[in-house]
Order: structure tokens, then sequence, then C-alpha cells
């Protein structure tokens, strides 16, 4: 089976979208990872395709066993709390956390996924949180892309459990990662997502 033939090649949605982007800030030489909140495993799919060694913890039990069952035998899947579990392999070159991050308490789950990190490694977040006032314009704007890209790209439906609303806001984000990551990179995306990037 070709890569253009394969499921993930026809599937998109807003974390796809801006975790995808992020993988290009993986440094070279990078040869493990892990993707925390896994799902049933895009990103740690992806992650694999790069050449690196990948664990992927999930707590819940049919996203992993959806993962599984896609075929790739080199990934480690774990079912367990990425917040309180011992991880094999860790830390790593390139931690992910790709929409799981709001599944998390801020302060614990950023302070994990900060330790997760190996010196020289990057942490890369695709994040949900809630806008206020200043964001209306932006959201506006958001709906408006949104119907394009549901009529002519079509939106894939993970399955796996969400968590909305957010109890996080971007402002609470951007202040914990600046506090407890001083050198980090936040930016609001148009698509109702965050991005963080913080190299150790």
């Amino acid at each position: 089976m070709s890569d253009d033939d394969k499921p993930d090649a026809k599937r998109w949605n807003y974390n796809i979208h801006y975790g995808e982007a992020l993988l290009e800030r993986i440094p070279e030489g990078a040869a493990t990872a892990v993707d925390v909140g896994c799902g049933e495993g895009f990103m740690a799919r992806r992650l694999a395709e790069r050449g690196l060694a990948v664990t992927a913890i999930d707590e819940d039990a049919e996203s992993i066993r959806r993962a599984r069952a896609q075929g790739e035998d080199s990934i480690t899947y774990i079912e367990g709390d990425a917040l309180t579990d011992a991880l094999p392999a860790g830390p790593y070159d390139v931690v992910v956390a790709n929409a799981s991050l709001h599944h998390m308490d801020l302060v614990e789950g950023l302070t994990r996924l900060r330790e997760l990190v190996a010196p020289g490694g990057v942490l890369l977040v695709v994040g949900m949180a809630k806008g206020g006032v200043v964001d209306i314009p932006r959201e506006m704007a958001a709906s408006v892309v949104d119907k394009g890209h549901k009529l002519f790209r079509g939106y894939w439906d993970h399955g796996s459990p969400c968590v909305w609303p957010t109890p996080q806001t971007y402002s609470a984000v951007r202040d914990t990662a600046a506090a407890l990551m001083p050198t980090s990179e936040f930016a609001k995306k148009l698509l109702w997502r965050y991005t963080l990037v913080w190299q150790r």
C-alpha cells in the first residue's frame, strides 16, 4: 500500500493541521518520542514515519485498541495516565501533546510534559482553550474558514474522548507556560487552537 492509499493520508482536522506543521520543529538527530494522550495514534504514526522510536500513552482503552489495530508494530502503546505512570525510555527527544493538555490540570500537565523532554529535545503542543472578548473577531473569521474546510476537505472525527468546553483559557496557558518554561513560544491559531513549542 502506498502512502497515499493509507487511511491517514485522507484524514484531516484542526489538530492534524496544526500538529503536522509542528513536526518541522523536530531537532536534527532526534531519536525518541512520546505522544501524550495519543488517542488512536495518528501523531504517533507520523512520528514513527520520521524514524523515531515512539512511545504513545492514553487512558482510553478503546483508543489504544484502535491505535494498535492500525498496524504500526514499532510503536509502544501504553494504556495509562501520563501524569502518574512510569514511561519507558524517557526522557524523550520529542514530546508531543496534541489536543490532550486540556484534559489535565494545567500546571501539573505542563510540569509533567516539561520533565519528559530530554536535554536538547523539544515539546510540541497543539491545544484547545477558551477565548475572551478580544478573540471574538478571530473566532468569527474562523467560522467562515471552518465552513469552507468542511465543504471541500471534510473533517475526520477521531472518535476518542473529548473535553469541551475546556476549563483552560488562552491567557492561562500562555502565562503558565511562560512561568514554567520562559523560552517557550505560544501562538494562537485561527481555527480554535493554539500551539506551544519549547526546547530544553
